[in-house]
């Protein structure tokens, strides 16, 4: 009792043992509390599929389970930042209930966009940087969560399924998210912290158990729906491992090549070929910190049960269904549209589904509006996102007029795809290196210090190059892509899609969809 008295009246604060262990470490506390409450996370995910499984378990509980959890996580890893979440999420909720829906949509939009924006501007005059794994990443993946939901609601209550497009049949929704599940969404702890985003119909399914749930006919013929739930053992494991990889490579390698030094002294005084060498690599280990986040929250996804997205041609269950970047597919790009397509693949789905399908023009040049602002507000985003476009109009270009010279061997095609995977790595390299000097003035100066070489190739490909033709039927009536090669096929992220010039990125008329009234 002396003990504890003593203890009580002293000024003594007892020890945070998160901040113990960084100290220790040598890292910062907000690091230590990422991995702690992902790890918490991943084996959560486990005692989740197996103790709370659908099969023996109500939808209830399993709602409660995400909601004290993801609550639980929440508090600890954005502190009164959590109010944020709870702002957001509550407005939103209200407007989804009693806006009109053939409106209400927009409203939601425009409202987690402003508060979203809000943030980012108070952290941005706070000097707050965009490395402290604070709220905002969170928030981020909020607006992308609650504007998808209240579209899918508008879908579902306003259009029949003969007016949707693919991806809508995908995402609808037709009742009212209950409260439960509405809250259970918002904090589902698998993607709280770096997603990746699963939309609200595909977590219903998953709370309920009907991701794992098909129809197969018995020996009379006759349908029936039987419970597969195949094991995630192999797909965890392995990403597990590959989290671990790029740990070690964001820890001991990364620190040694730091993006920032681009623009410092010691390597502006280099010779242009080092400068360009240095670029590269400090990009690649750099790369490191989105697949360690990414990839973990992939594997805590399938832990439990999230993910699944049927079977390969071998019979082998695949975990591809929330995946936010194919890592053989992004690194082995030979274009920039292929590059785009498989990184924040879960974003650009967002993007595509409440932007570039729904703007009646000026498509391209909308959808990479909305996606600067979403990421935020410093001068170097929007360098970048102003010359994404410029890239991707220029790349397509090439290949529609370059490309049909190498299809005659292989030996060709080979080569074209080498030199192609080149340009691809260089010039993601050049542009998106300002995403992390954020400031106008590093942004300037670094690309002063490389004269600006890409920009100016790329403007006078667009100026001097011949315009491709426009999609459509050959005088034979077979149909023509945007590079004017005979495909049927068009990537699923339309917005990242090439553009044949520069008016194309700012310009892309199509005719609005019919809607059906309420």
């Amino acid at each position: 009792m002396f003990l504890c008295s003593t203890l009580l009246s002293s000024n003594m604060e007892v020890p945070n043992p998160i901040a113990y262990v960084a100290t220790k470490l040598g890292v910062r506390v907000e690091e230590v509390n990422f991995v702690f409450c992902q790890c918490t996370a991943l084996i959560y995910s486990y005692l989740f599929r197996w103790y709370l499984n659908p099969r023996w378990v109500s939808p209830t509980s399993r709602h409660l389970a995400q909601i004290l959890l993801g609550l639980s996580l929440a508090c600890v890893s954005f502190g009164w930042g959590v109010f944020h979440i709870l702002l957001g999420a509550g407005v939103a909720y209200l407007m989804i209930l009693f806006f009109n829906p053939k409106m209400m949509q927009y409203y939601v939009l425009v409202f987690t966009i402003l508060h979203l924006s809000w943030v980012h501007l108070y952290m941005q005059v706070r000097n707050a940087g965009v490395g402290n794994l604070d709220y905002i990443g969170p928030l981020m993946i909020l607006t992308v969560k609650l504007s998808a939901l209240a579209f899918s609601i508008h879908d579902g209550f306003t259009k029949d399924e003969a007016s949707l497009t693919k991806l809508q049949k995908e995402l609808v929704v037709r009742r009212y998210p209950r409260f439960l599940e509405f809250w259970s969404y918002i904090f589902c702890p698998q993607g709280l912290l770096v997603g990746p985003v699963c939309f609200f119909s595909s977590y219903i399914d998953f709370i309920e158990g009907k991701n794992f749930s098909r129809k197969v006919k018995d020996e009379n013929g006759e349908e029936k729906i039987i419970f597969d739930e195949p094991s995630s053992k192999w797909a965890v494991t392995t990403k597990l491992l590959f989290t671990v990889f790029c740990c070690i490579v964001l820890v001991k390698v990364a620190p040694k090549y730091p993006i920032m030094a681009n623009v410092s002294d010691e390597v502006l005084n280099r010779s242009f070929l080092y400068r360009f060498g240095y670029l590269l690599l400090s990009i690649e280990v750099a790369k490191s910190k989105y697949f360690t986040a990414w990839v973990w929250a992939d594997a805590i996804n399938n832990a439990a049960g999230l993910g699944f997205s049927g079977y390969d041609k071998n019979g082998h269950p695949t975990w591809a269904g929330i995946t936010n970047v194919d890592i053989v597919k992004f690194q082995t790009a030979t274009s920039l549209k292929m590059l785009i397509d498989n990184w924040n693949i879960r974003s650009a789905k967002w993007l595509k589904f409440v932007c570039y399908d729904r703007v009646p023009f000026s498509k391209r040049f909308f959808t990479f509006l909305l996606s600067a602002i979403w990421h935020g507000f410093y001068p170097g985003y929007f360098a970048t996102f102003i010359s994404a476009p410029l890239f991707v109009s220029a790349s397509f270009k090439v290949r529609y007029l370059v490309r049909p010279y190498f299809l005659s061997s292989t030996q060709l095609k080979l080569f074209y795809d080498v030199i192609t995977w080149a340009c691809t790595y260089i010039s993601l390299a050049y542009v998106i290196v300002p995403f992390s000097f954020l400031k106008l003035d590093l942004t300037l100066k670094y690309f002063n210090s490389v004269y600006w070489c890409l920009h100016i190739l790329c403007l006078l490909i667009l100026l001097t190059f011949p315009s491709k033709p426009k999609p459509g039927k050959h005088k034979s009536g077979e149909k023509t892509d945007q590079n004017g090669l005979s495909t049927p096929h068009q990537g699923d992220y339309a917005h990242t899609n090439g553009a044949p010039s520069i008016r194309d990125v700012v310009s892309d008329t199509q005719g609005t969809e019919g809607r059906k009234e309420r």
